[in-house]
């Protein structure tokens, strides 16, 4: 009888040939997604362990976590960075962005035309507002539908506008009015720099004087309308912040209060409410001084007003000299000047008190960042400061920085001694 052929696979040859497979052994899901996770980073220069996943199983998971290969030749642009976002908000959060402009043109028209003092008097139909304020019916019903639909104020009937709390902001007549601020932001002293900002970005300098054709101060003294618009608008923010800073002061011993570029008052006088007994010396440029209205009876005879140059001198023997929103209009060698004018007059004990917003250390939502770029457009090399830039700022005008403290108006109060 015939022997049976060996089945193949067994025996001196089958073994000397290619054995059969060995059963493969299947990973974790954590090893799994640390081969995934390599994957995706790219070569790690070690070798991979010998346990395998299945190819299909290892292809579904790639596919979920991993974007597909683009094709050869083709560039693929870098992932988008912030939150996750819908291409049409995206569209149009970018919108209204670059619609900002109109927004605050439209607000700024308003509180020029007088809207907010009219509405004050209760909701007007808008024909009886036009001919309050000397407007064309028609184009000022589409003004305040405008205005209505971003919340400035509100058509409680149709054809008929009411103030808003927003609005009411801006009139004329209450403490605070904020209605010179938002006239200033768009008269040819701000619009037209800031309408340059791409060639300041490009210069590294505002462009405020090759628009204006000299100093953006000398334009305010040649331009009595603007100039005028500009100083009220710095009383009304005055106004904003001075309270929230004479809150966080500390005003013991102090006799003599210095405000260096201090405009028409308001700031100092405000500060001479908490400080009681202290006399105040208001100290800007002629021009400043001389445009000054009457301060409130309770702190005019305890304020003298000087004129000059504080880059030249400043009034001497402040036990404490304020600096509101003055720093950050210069560059550090402007700086050092004024700082070491003060410290070398300033009573041995004295302070100095700088009001500036600080910069954080990373870009966040709030005033600071849009400020430091309104000093780029505006000033010959003003900026908005961090920290460490007004501790070096006062060691190299011979002060030490003993405090910083921020304020709810998006300010801090920085203030120093004699080093």
């Amino acid at each position: 009888m015939a022997k049976r052929a060996k089945r193949p696979g067994k025996g001196k040859a089958a073994k000397a040939g290619k054995s059969r497979p060995k059963k493969t052994k299947k990973l974790t899901k954590a090893q799994a997604k640390a081969i995934l996770e390599a994957a995706r980073k790219g070569a790690t220069g070690k070798k991979p362990k010998r346990e395998r996943i299945s190819a299909a199983a290892l292809t579904r998971r790639a596919n979920k976590a991993a974007p597909a290969r683009p094709a050869r030749g083709k560039k693929v642009p870098p992932p988008l960075a912030g939150p996750a976002m819908d291409p049409m908000v995206a569209q149009m959060k970018l919108f209204e962005m670059l619609m900002g402009f109109m927004v605050s043109k439209a607000v700024s028209a308003a509180a020029k035309l007088g809207i907010p003092d009219e509405l004050a008097k209760g909701p007007r139909y808008y024909t009886a507002l036009a001919s309050a304020t000397g407007t064309d019916q028609k184009a000022l019903h589409r003004l305040m539908r405008m205005l209505t639909s971003i919340g400035f104020v509100a058509e409680v009937e149709p054809g008929t506008f009411a103030q808003t709390p927003v609005s009411d902001l801006l009139r004329s007549d209450i403490p605070g009015s904020m209605r010179a601020m938002a006239v200033m932001m768009t008269t040819p002293s701000h619009w037209l720099p800031w309408g340059r900002l791409e060639d300041a970005v490009r210069k590294g300098v505002s462009v405020a004087e090759e628009v204006f054709g000299k100093p953006l101060w000398d334009y305010f003294k040649d331009n009595a309308e603007d100039a005028r618009w500009f100083n009220d608008a710095m009383s009304s923010y005055s106004g904003m912040t001075a309270q929230v800073v004479s809150e966080a002061c500390d005003f013991r011993g102090v006799k003599k209060v210095v405000d260096i570029g201090g405009g028409h008052g308001l700031f100092l006088s405000m500060l001479l409410r908490k400080a009681k007994g202290a006399q105040g010396v208001l100290y800007d440029l002629p021009q400043v001084i001389q445009t000054m209205p009457r301060l409130p009876d309770d702190v005019a005879k305890r304020i003298t007003a000087e004129s000059g140059d504080f880059f030249r001198a400043v009034p001497e023997g402040g036990d404490l000299y304020t600096l509101k929103h003055i720093i950050h209009d210069w560059a550090d060698d402007q700086c050092r000047q004024i700082l070491t004018n003060i410290r070398n007059v300033m009573a041995d004990d004295g302070r100095v008190m700088v009001v500036d917003a600080v910069m954080p250390p990373r870009p966040e939502p709030g005033w600071a960042f849009l400020g430091d770029i309104n000093m780029l457009a505006m000033t010959p090399g003003g900026c908005e400061r961090t920290e460490k830039q007004f501790r070096d700022l006062f060691a190299a005008s011979g002060l030490k920085l003993t405090r910083i403290t921020p304020t709810p108006a998006e300010v801090a109060i920085i203030e120093g001694v004699k080093a």
